[in-house]
């Protein structure tokens, strides 16, 4: 298959992250020369067990026995509900809006940086939380897929933690600085620029 989407993300909120590949063949005429490979492709979603990647995509509703020539994909979470969502650019067709059921119920915590002696969106900041005795680290990255950009926040999944005890921010170089947080409340958007408090 032909991904023209990849992106690691953490589609239920339990704080490992799952992996999403948008597929389509780049040639339209692909069946009329090869056996075995098709234009349209289907949607793929692997579910991060903390002992692997598992296919779940039969699992993850009817869109996803679909074929499909998918192009560029972008992670968001458009309703700001802390579930983030997939936007999917099709080949000729209209774009395909995935809203995200799956981290309902489950607790998040998400965060805007704004750098200031670190670049403005703090791609390479690497931010490290503990809730409910476990300790997470994520790095925050940038870019997109073909023709798309992701957003730029990100989400925290919490399972069912409803405190994050900890929180620390290593602003990427030239800045040297290390923000630490305690005892935050869940469930909501946060800004945190480099050198303040939150906000």
């Amino acid at each position: 298959m032909s991904g023209w989407g990849v992106k690691f993300f953490d589609y239920d909120n339990d704080g490992r992250l799952d992996l999403f590949i948008a597929n389509g063949h780049p040639d339209d005429r692909i069946e009329r020369h090869s056996s075995g490979v098709t234009y349209r492709e289907p949607l793929l979603l692997f579910h991060n067990s903390g002992h692997g990647l598992q296919n779940v995509s039969s699992a993850a509703g009817p869109v996803f026995s679909e074929m499909l020539a998918a192009r560029g994909m972008a992670i968001g979470d458009y309703n700001n509900d802390g579930a983030s969502d997939v936007l999917i650019a099709i080949n000729d067709g209209a774009p395909l809006l995935l809203k995200n059921n799956a981290a309902a119920g489950r607790h998040w915590l998400g965060l805007k940086l704004i750098g200031k002696t670190a670049n403005r969106d703090a791609i390479g900041a690497r931010v490290i939380w503990e809730a409910g005795g476990v300790r997470f680290s994520r790095l925050k990255t940038g870019g997109g897929s073909y023709l798309a950009s992701h957003d730029p926040r990100m989400v925290l999944g919490l399972g069912d933690v409803k405190i994050v005890t900890r929180l620390e921010v290593h602003w990427p170089l030239p800045s040297t600085r290390v923000g630490v947080f305690k005892d935050i409340m869940v469930d909501r958007y946060l800004t945190i620029t480099e050198g303040e408090d939150l906000r």
